[in-house]
C-alpha cells in the first residue's frame, strides 16, 4: 500500500473525486493571479479605454507610477482614504463593535434580539439601499431637518454639502460595524467568566477588567477583526460613490473612486492599473504591520 493510502486512508477510493472537488478552487486561483498579473503588467503602459491606445498601446516605464507622486489627484485620494479608513473602520467600526458586544453580554430577552436585528440591519442591506436612506437621511428636507432642526428652530442643512465626510464615515460605521459585534461578541464568550469574576472579587473596576483582562485574551480577535475592515474600508466604493460620488470637490474622493474615474471615466487604463497596484501594495504593507504586531514572542 502506498505511503498515500496509508496517512490517509479515505483517499484510497476517492483521490479522483478529491482533485475533481478542488478544480473550483485552483481555478479561482487562477484568475486571481492572471488578472493581477494584467492590471501590474499594463501599469507600465499607455494603455486607454477608447482610442488607438486601446489598440496600439506602448511600454511607458515608470512613467504612470512618477504621475501618482507627481500630479495632483492621487496623494489626496490617498490621504481622504486613510483618513476615511482610520475614523470609520479602526475608531468607529472595531471600537464600537466592541462596546456593543460587552454591553450585550448583560442583556437577555427581546430587547437584546430587538438591538441585534438592528445592528444586523445595516450590514444586510445593500450598498446602494443604504446609500439612498443616508442620503434621504440627511437632505435639506430629510429626517434630521423635518424631525430635529426644524422643530427646534435651526435652518435646514444639506448634510451632504456641508459635512460629507463625516457624513459617509457615520454611514459606514452603520453599515460595517455589525461585523465587529459578531466578532467581539464571540470573543467575549469566549473568555472564562471565573477569570472574571475572581478579578471583580479582588476589586478590579470594568475598565480594569477589560484593559488587565479581557483585550489581552481576545488580542488576536482584535488584530483579526482590525485587519479585515481596515483592508475592505481601504478599497471600498459602492456606499461612498452613491451618497457623493467623491464630492463635493475631493472631500469624499477616495483611492477607489479616483482609480474608477481615471480608468473609467477618463479612460487611462494603463495609470488606473498604477492606481490599483499602489493600493495593492499599501494594503499589504498594512496587513504585513498588523501580522507582526500581533506576532506571539518566542
Amino acid at each position: 500500500m502506498s505511503l498515500r493510502n496509508d496517512t490517509k486512508p479515505w483517499l484510497s477510493g476517492g483521490f479522483g473525486l478529491v482533485i475533481l472537488a478542488s478544480i473550483p478552487a485552483v481555478l479561482f486561483v487562477g484568475a486571481l493571479i492572471f488578472f493581477t498579473v494584467w492590471v501590474v503588467t499594463f501599469s507600465f503602459t499607455d494603455l486607454s479605454l477608447v482610442g488607438a491606445k486601446s489598440v496600439n498601446w506602448s511600454w511607458i516605464g515608470f512613467d504612470n507610477y512618477e504621475r501618482l507622486f507627481t500630479r495632483r489627484g492621487f496623494m489626496e485620494s490617498l490621504w481622504v482614504t486613510v483618513s476615511f479608513t482610520f475614523f470609520s473602520a479602526i475608531v468607529g467600526q472595531s471600537l464600537l463593535g466592541f462596546l456593543l458586544a460587552s454591553v450585550m453580554r448583560a442583556l437577555r430577552g427581546p430587547l437584546r434580539g430587538f438591538i441585534e436585528v438592528a445592528i444586523m440591519l445595516g450590514w444586510l442591506l445593500p450598498d446602494i439601499v443604504a446609500a439612498f436612506l443616508w442620503s434621504a437621511t440627511t437632505a435639506e428636507n430629510g429626517l434630521i431637518n423635518s424631525v430635529v432642526l426644524g422643530p427646534l428652530g435651526f435652518d435646514s442643512v444639506n448634510f451632504l454639502n456641508e459635512f460629507a465626510f463625516p457624513v459617509v464615515v457615520v454611514a459606514n460605521v452603520w453599515k460595517g460595524t455589525a461585523w465587529s459585534y459578531l466578532l467581539f461578541s464571540a470573543a467575549l464568550d469566549s473568555v472564562p467568566r471565573d477569570v472574571i469574576e475572581a478579578a471583580q472579587v479582588d476589586g478590579a473596576t470594568w475598565w480594569q477588567r477589560t484593559r488587565r483582562v479581557t483585550l489581552p485574551m481576545i488580542k488576536s480577535h482584535i488584530g483579526t477583526n482590525t485587519l479585515f475592515i481596515t483592508i475592505w474600508t481601504f478599497t471600498y466604493f459602492p456606499l461612498v460613490y452613491a451618497m457623493t460620488g467623491g464630492g463635493p470637490g475631493r472631500q469624499t474622493k477616495v483611492l477607489s473612486i479616483f482609480m474608477y474615474e481615471q480608468s473609467f471615466k477618463i479612460g487611462k487604463l494603463g495609470y488606473g492599473s498604477a492606481i490599483s497596484v499602489a493600493m495593492l501594495l499599501v494594503v499589504g504593507l498594512l496587513a504585513v504591520f498588523y501580522v507582526r504586531l500581533l506576532k506571539e514572542p518566542e
